[in-house]
């Protein structure tokens, strides 16, 4: 709804959703499923309650050449202060396709739409790929 409906960015919703969710009724949460198609997942990839997650892998534990899409960025990242908004600087959000093209201890490497970047590597763990 803050995405798709209010134009939040991505990476801001999270801390507006939960104050709407401890002060929204029934009645509002249901009108708000109806209006979006019962969402499965959070603007950060992450599973609504009662959905099964899909199956994932750190970034990290991608080979070198390997390509996939960003699924999620787990609960306790979205809470790091700026960490989203980096991403979201760096191309790196859920659904787009991330090629790993180098990592190290204190390095990684990768390609974003075409584009070489170097992330956090802290970002290995915290960016949850598809299998």
């Amino acid at each position: 709804f803050l995405v798709e409906v209010l134009g939040f960015e991505w990476w801001k919703s999270h801390q507006e959703a939960e104050r709407l969710e401890h002060a929204m009724s029934p009645e509002m949460e249901a009108r708000m499923v109806r209006v979006l198609g019962d969402p499965q997942t959070c603007p950060h990839g992450n599973p609504m309650p009662g959905v099964a997650a899909k199956p994932t892998r750190p970034l990290e534990a991608l080979a070198p050449g390997e390509q996939t899409a960003v699924l999620r960025i787990p609960d306790q990242f979205e809470h790091e202060p700026g960490f989203l908004e980096y991403l979201d600087s760096q191309g790196v959000r859920p659904g787009v396709v991330v090629e790993l093209v180098e990592r190290g201890p204190a390095l990684l490497r990768v390609r974003v739409d075409g584009t070489l970047r170097s992330l956090r590597p802290d970002c290995g763990q915290k960016v949850w790929m598809a299998i």
